[in-house]
């Protein structure tokens, strides 16, 4: 049996990678549950919260009883019948089906090989931009097989460009080598700093990823190899679009006092490349100084003069049980420049892992461009995190072929203390009191929330 040269991770890993880097939901929120379940192990409980998602024709749903039938678990192990679902998933639209099918038909496994079949199969995938599908392409090529080795450069760089790590470590190889593309040890080690694996699927690269740099790093100059890392670091990930496409207009965001000497937190992707931010308070701009940043954790420390009256109280502990009700508050769209705040209800949800930010909790109320920066409130009012992000529901039915469920997501308590705590921000907490009502919630986070506004640099 013919094997893709450096596709050794076993399928249903890497479909479910693939599930989870997008962020899906099912055809109703249970598709959260049956990832849950898988992540950890039980079969039962996740065939259980696939079934009527199945019978309801779910393509993502399809693609993961799919892959648990190819890994054997919840059952015998049974190639065609994984086939079979892979395809009636890929029919939906779901394109992490589309190339499990391709790599069953590269092995001959459960249906017959056939590279040809295995290359139509991941064009289709390669051109909804998956970038597992165009790495393959071009792993492909470097084995000759459905089109000369020649061709494989230019696969591995769309892969890459498409946030494929292995995409990376493999070119960054080639140009170090020399083969089949002009040595160039400056991008290859510029590849393995940028290459940010993602999901359980490509775990395992990080190591080599970092041998990559070392080898490459030693062939070049040390001022070369300053440079180089130096550029790495102010490169935008995948999940955050460069600020320059945005630099010629008015960002927004939100924001809320923390401390009484005028402390506002919010999140590092709203100010990040602003030359000035300004925050409106009692009806007036006042610009915000920066005093921290946290890109990892996506938090920034403003600071405003004169301070505003009053400040958020936090929640007494470290955490927010699942299932609690919260509310996420912010200026989202148009209510920035109306200073009419919006306050929306939901829940906290665990989600499995790498299933959302690294590190973030999920919560099922309204969150909208704008709301970034604006704390998750309990039922008493107090802080209970900070909005960081939304599921990008959009991609997801795209690529997965559902209608995904709304999801927020949101910079756990525990973070948040602990990057105050660091910079010796003085806040205050307070256990749960008396559970709000919808006034009295929008009065309370009404004086302590605000609208930012980032003004591009130059301005």
């Amino acid at each position: 049996m013919r094997r893709v040269a450096g596709s050794g991770l076993a399928w249903p890993t890497l479909v479910l990678a693939a599930l989870l880097g997008a962020w899906p939901g099912g055809a109703r929120a249970d598709f959260d549950e049956a990832l849950k379940a898988y992540g950890r192990g039980d079969d039962a409980a996740a065939l259980r919260e696939l079934a009527p998602l199945v019978r309801a024709g779910s393509p993502s749903a399809l693609c993961l009883l799919g892959a648990m039938r190819e890994a054997g678990r919840g059952g015998p192990r049974d190639a065609a019948e994984a086939a079979r679902l892979y395809r009636r998933a890929a029919d939906g639209g779901n394109v992490p089906a589309l190339v499990a099918l391709a790599e069953l038909t590269l092995r001959g496994d459960g249906l017959p090989q056939s590279d040809a079949r295995a290359g139509e199969l991941l064009s289709r995938a390669a051109q909804k931009g998956s970038a597992r599908a165009l790495y393959l392409l071009g792993a492909m090529r470097l084995d000759n097989r459905g089109g000369p080795a020649a061709d494989a450069p230019r696969y591995l760089r769309r892969a890459v460009a498409a946030g494929s790590a292995q995409a990376a470590l493999t070119l960054g190889e080639l140009l170090l080598a020399g083969r089949l593309v002009p040595r160039d040890p400056a991008e290859a080690y510029r590849l393995a700093l940028e290459a940010k694996p993602a999901g359980p699927g490509e775990a395992a690269l990080r190591p080599r990823l970092d041998a990559l740099a070392e080898a490459a790093r030693k062939q070049l100059a040390p001022t070369v190899a300053l440079a180089v890392a130096a550029k790495a670091g102010k490169t935008a990930g995948p999940d955050r679009p460069p600020k320059d496409a945005a630099a010629d207009r008015l960002a927004t965001g939100t924001g809320f006092v923390v401390s009484r000497l005028g402390h506002v937190l919010t999140c590092a992707h709203v100010v990040e490349g602003c030359g000035r931010i300004v925050a409106r308070v009692g009806g007036k701009g006042l610009v915000a100084g920066l005093v921290r940043v946290d890109r990892q954790n996506d938090l920034a420390l403003l600071v405003l003069t004169p301070a505003p009256p009053r400040a958020l109280t936090f929640r007494e502990g470290e955490a927010v049980a699942a299932g609690e009700p919260v509310f996420a508050a912010g200026y989202p769209g148009r209510a920035a420049i109306s200073g009419q705040l919006r306050i929306t209800a939901g829940r906290t949800r665990t989600l499995a892992e790498e299933a959302g930010p690294r590190g973030g909790q999920a919560i099922t109320a309204d969150v909208l461009p704008g709301n970034s920066g604006g704390p998750l409130l309990d039922a008493s009012g107090h802080g209970a995190g900070v909005v960081s992000a939304r599921r990008d529901t959009a991609r997801a039915r795209e690529h997965l072929g559902d209608a995904p469920a709304e999801m927020g997501f949101v910079v756990p308590l525990a973070t948040v203390k602990a990057f105050l705590s660091r910079g010796q921000t003085p806040t205050t907490s307070a256990p749960a009191g008396r559970r709000l009502d919808g006034a009295a919630l929008d009065a309370t986070a009404s004086e302590t929330v605000l609208p930012l506004f980032g003004l591009p640099k130059g301005r």
